[in-house]
C-alpha cells in the first residue's frame, strides 16, 4: 500500500482537478454558474441514480466472479471492492493502482492469494471484452457521422487505444489457454534481461514468472468450465458499460442546454473518450478526458459544453474518488 502513495496522489488529482477547473472556469464563470443553479435537480438526481446502477452491475461482476472461489463471499464485500477500485483507478497514472488494489482487498477478505489473482485476471477480461464489443459496434455506428471530419486527431487517438486495447485482449485470452507457449516466451524475456543485466536472478525471476503462467492458465481454464458465470459478467459489464455512457445525455437533459444527442450517441461518443484516455500517464487521465470530450460531443452540444463537461467528470470520476477515498480511510482504520 505504501508503493502507490494514496496522500501524494490524491493530493496530485485535487491540484489538476482544481487547475482544470480553473482553466474551465475563468472565461464564462458566470455563465457556467448560472447554468448550474438553473440545472433540474430531479433529473440530475436521475442521473446520479443511473451511474450508481452502473456501479452495481460492476460490483455483481465481481460478486460472481469471486464466489467461484470463496461460497461465502458477499455482495456487499464486492460493492466496497468496487469502489475502492474505481478510488485507487482514479489517483494512479494509467489506472494502475486498481488491480493491485484487488488483490490486496481480496486476500484481507480471506481469499487466497492465488485465487485472489485469477480472480483479478478474470475482471480485467470480462471488462475489455465488454469494452471492446461496445467499442466496435459503436466505431462501425460513428463513422457515419462524421467523426473523422470533426476531430481527426482525436479519431486517431482512438484507433490507436482501441488497437493497443484488442491487442492485449487477445494476448490474455492467448497466453491463458496456451501455458508451454506463455512459459517460452517469458523465459526468453528473462533470458535476454539477464544478459544485459536488468535481471539479477534468473532462477528466482522465472519461478514467480512461471507462477504467474500457471495462474492465467488456471484462470483460462476456470473460464472455459463456468462459461455461463463468464457470460453473465459480460453481460453484467456491457450493461454497466452502456448506462455508464449515457451518463452524457442525461446530463444534458438535466442542464437544459441545446444539443442533438441521443443515447446512442452519447455511447457512442463516450466509449470514443474512454478508449481514447486510456493511455493517458495521468491520474485519471486529466487533460486527456476533457479534450476527447469537447473534441467529440462539441459537434452535438450546441451551447453550455463546460456546464455539462463538469458535472459528468463529477459524477464519473470526482464523486467516486472521494467516495473512496472515505471508505479506504475508514477501512485502513478499522
Amino acid at each position: 500500500m505504501k508503493e502507490l502513495n494514496v496522500k501524494r496522489n490524491s493530493f496530485i488529482v485535487l491540484f489538476l482537478t482544481c487547475l482544470l477547473l480553473f482553466l474551465i472556469l475563468r472565461k464564462d464563470f458566470k455563465e457556467v454558474i448560472e447554468d448550474l443553479i438553473n440545472t433540474n435537480y430531479l433529473l440530475l438526481f436521475v442521473t446520479i441514480i443511473v451511474y450508481f446502477i452502473s456501479y452495481i452491475c460492476d460490483a455483481l461482476s465481481y460478486y460472481f466472479i469471486v464466489k467461484q472461489y470463496q461460497n461465502d463471499y458477499t455482495i456487499p464485500k464486492a460493492l466496497r471492492l468496487n469502489i475502492l477500485t474505481h478510488f485507487f483507478n482514479g489517483i494512479t497514472p494509467l489506472a494502475s493502482g486498481g488491480q493491485p488494489m484487488q488483490l490486496y482487498v481480496l486476500h484481507k477478505d480471506k481469499v487466497k492469494l492465488s485465487d485472489a489473482s485469477t480472480c483479478v485476471i478474470q475482471f480485467y477480461m470480462v471488462y475489455q471484452i465488454a469494452l471492446m464489443l461496445v467499442g466496435a459496434i459503436c466505431l462501425a455506428y460513428s463513422i457515419p457521422l462524421g467523426f473523422i471530419e470533426s476531430s481527426p486527431l482525436a479519431f486517431y487517438m482512438y484507433i490507436i487505444g482501441f488497437v493497443i486495447n484488442i491487442a492485449i485482449l487477445f494476448f490474455l485470452i492467448f497466453v491463458s489457454f496456451n501455458k508451454k507457449f506463455n512459459k517460452a516466451v517469458v523465459n526468453f524475456v528473462i533470458n535476454v534481461l539477464a544478459k544485459i543485466r536488468v535481471v539479477k536472478d534468473v532462477s528466482g525471476t522465472k519461478a514467480k514468472w512461471n507462477d504467474n503462467c500457471d495462474g492465467f492458465y488456471e484462470s483460462g481454464q476456470l473460464m472455459k468450465k463456468n462459461k455461463k458465470i463468464l457470460l453473465r459478467c459480460v453481460l453484467l459489464q456491457v450493461i454497466q458499460v452502456l448506462l455508464l455512457f449515457s451518463i452524457p445525455y442525461f446530463v444534458c437533459l438535466a442542464t437544459g442546454v441545446k444539443h442533438n444527442l441521443t443515447i446512442l450517441s452519447s455511447v457512442a461518443i463516450s466509449s470514443f473518450i474512454t478508449i481514447c484516455s486510456c493511455y493517458f500517464p495521468i491520474p485519471g487521465a486529466t487533460g486527456g478526458i476533457e479534450y476527447g470530450f469537447v473534441s467529440f460531443f462539441g459537434r452535438f452540444i450546441v451551447s453550455s459544453i463546460r456546464v455539462v463537461l463538469i458535472i459528468w467528470r463529477f459524477i464519473t470520476y470526482i464523486l467516486p474518488v472521494i467516495m473512496g477515498g472515505i471508505v479506504f480511510n475508514i477501512r485502513e482504520k478499522n
